[in-house]
């Protein structure tokens, strides 16, 4: 492995088709299956793909969409409206949960049909209750789908999916994948999403073997976010800021914690983001789509403000000192995860000296 830089975060880009990414990053997870994108894709409000610099869609939920041919006759970026860059991931979490796999080359053919920016290769994620044989098999057959789609990917972007359960193994199954991908994504993360020093090992070791861009799938919580920033993540995705809303859960903007039971509030902490300033409490309780999507776009803003103001204290080279700030006055786990990034940081640096 080579060695970090001093600091380990920089600011970045990452080049689409469809513009550049200044990094790190936050891309809304767009579940077209679900109602409530509806209003957004029909125009009715402003959309997640309108606010963030780029957009992620599961092909699981594309194919569930009414409008799924559409997306595959007229484009993605049609379809939803926008001309900033869109990813499309394989779906293989999603599927997996269902017991479904699907042809890799279909996969690859629908993202191309689709103008996606950026395809994301078909998957076998591990989980916690897998017996070594079928670890084995499942990462086997990730690095192989991988690698016949990159066979055949045209001149369509392509991230290359990576599992593993330590950071020996994230090498081991880099190490057997074939060159040329545009990035790389990282997978099995969920289940121990909470774990940081885990979280902290895996993608530390994914970030030290490859200056291409990384993208963390399903890590959305404020704490990761910090702490994988600091260690150089390129990209997150995230879908947290639907769920908390359907749910009726309003992101503080200062703590960063949910606000929960909304309906027994008479008033929430002060937000000027510009869906605050024109709604209110009695419009996110409603029980409509309409409230729901109008919470979901609070919740958005947040994360999205808390990125750029991630990418501005690293270009200040002030990151460190903005996330023991926020830790203080808010969810403190985001101090424990930060420290395990340090940590992971400094231990790697002795081991050059």
């Amino acid at each position: 492995m080579k060695a970090l830089p001093d600091p380990p975060y920089a600011t970045g880009t990452t080049r689409t088709k469809h513009g550049t990414i200044r990094t790190p990053a936050l891309m809304p997870v767009v579940a077209v299956s679900y109602g409530v994108w509806d209003l957004w894709i029909d125009g009715e409000y402003t959309a997640p793909w309108d606010l963030a610099q780029a957009t992620i869609l599961s092909l699981y939920h594309v194919l569930q969409y009414p409008r799924a041919k559409q997306v595959r006759t007229r484009g993605i970026h049609a379809v939803l409206g926008t001309s900033r860059p869109v990813f499309m991931d394989s779906g293989g979490f999603q599927y997996m949960k269902k017991g479904v796999e699907l042809d890799p080359m279909d996969v690859l053919a629908f993202q191309r049909d689709s103008g996606c920016d950026v395809g994301i290769t078909f998957d076998f994620p591990i989980t916690l209750d897998l017996d070594d044989a079928s670890r084995t098999d499942r990462l086997d057959r990730s690095i192989k789908a991988a690698n016949l789609m990159l066979e055949h990917t045209g001149d369509m972007a392509l991230y290359g999916a990576i599992h593993g359960s330590s950071p020996d193994e994230i090498e081991a199954y880099t190490m057997r994948l074939d060159k040329g991908f545009s990035g790389y994504g990282i997978g099995s993360l969920v289940p121990r999403k909470a774990h940081y020093d885990h979280l902290v090992d895996i993608m530390h070791a994914a970030r030290s073997l490859t200056s291409l861009p990384i993208h963390a799938f399903g890590i959305t919580g404020f704490p990761a976010l910090y702490a994988l920033s600091y260690l150089g993540v390129d990209t997150f995705d995230s879908w947290t800021y639907l769920v908390a809303a359907a749910y009726k859960e309003y992101i503080d903007p200062e703590r960063l914690m949910r606000v929960k039971r909304l309906k027994e509030r008479s008033h929430l902490p002060h937000c000027d983001c510009p869906v605050c300033q024109e709604y209110g409490l009695k419009d996110f309780i409603a029980p409509t789509s309409e409230g729901e999507a109008l919470l979901a776009l609070h919740n958005l803003h947040v994360f999205l403000r808390e990125m750029s103001l991630i990418r501005e204290a690293m270009d200040k080279n002030e990151l460190e000192d903005y996330i023991l700030v926020k830790g203080e006055h808010g969810n403190r786990n985001i101090n424990r995860a930060f420290r395990a990034a340090e940590r992971k940081v400094k231990e790697k640096k002795d081991q050059y000296r």
